[in-house]
């Protein structure tokens, strides 16, 4: 079993799939650490200020808490990047329905947010869902958009490998 996990990412399309999961997952990461180097907002009143050690243990929590949304984003995402990377190896592919069902995802992320508001107060609902809805579209296609750059860039450098 582990032999053919191993060979599954020394293919070019496994590679691309490995490549985008990390992506995926590695960039909300990213962007936590970044947020949690910043200043903060000021409208928090401390009777002391943080040790280093809770200030870590808060964004270790953060982190952990983000990874538990996004490590299942990240496997949709190389798998369905070693999908279509195999589909556009084969001839049969181009790549751009992985854009398309990224800017999907995107969508049904924020409805799936959204769905106790929009049960809870339907008549309100509408501007929130054509709002955040379509700013989850628009960022889920550019993401997709970026996933299959990436992808069609390893296809191209990493050389073929015989098909039997």
């Amino acid at each position: 079993m582990i032999s053919k996990l191993t060979s599954v990412w020394r293919t070019p399309e496994g590679l691309a799939a490995v490549v985008n999961a990390v992506l995926v997952a590695l960039i909300p990461v990213g962007v936590v650490w970044v947020v949690s180097m910043g200043v903060e907002s000021g409208n928090t009143v401390h009777a002391r200020p943080p040790s280093f050690f809770e200030y870590m243990l808060a964004t270790l929590y953060d982190l952990a808490a983000y990874l538990v949304a996004i490590v299942p984003v990240a496997l949709l995402a190389g798998w369905r990047t070693w999908v279509h990377a195999s589909r556009y190896r084969d001839g049969k592919g181009t790549g751009w329905q992985g854009v398309v069902e990224a800017g999907g995802l995107g969508l049904t992320l924020a409805l799936v947010v959204l769905a106790r508001g929009i049960v809870t107060r339907p008549a309100e609902a509408p501007p929130y869902v054509i709002f955040y809805g379509g700013v989850a579209l628009v960022l889920g296609l550019v993401i997709g958009f970026i996933l299959r750059a990436t992808a069609l860039t390893i296809l191209r450098l990493r050389p073929s490998v015989s098909r039997t």
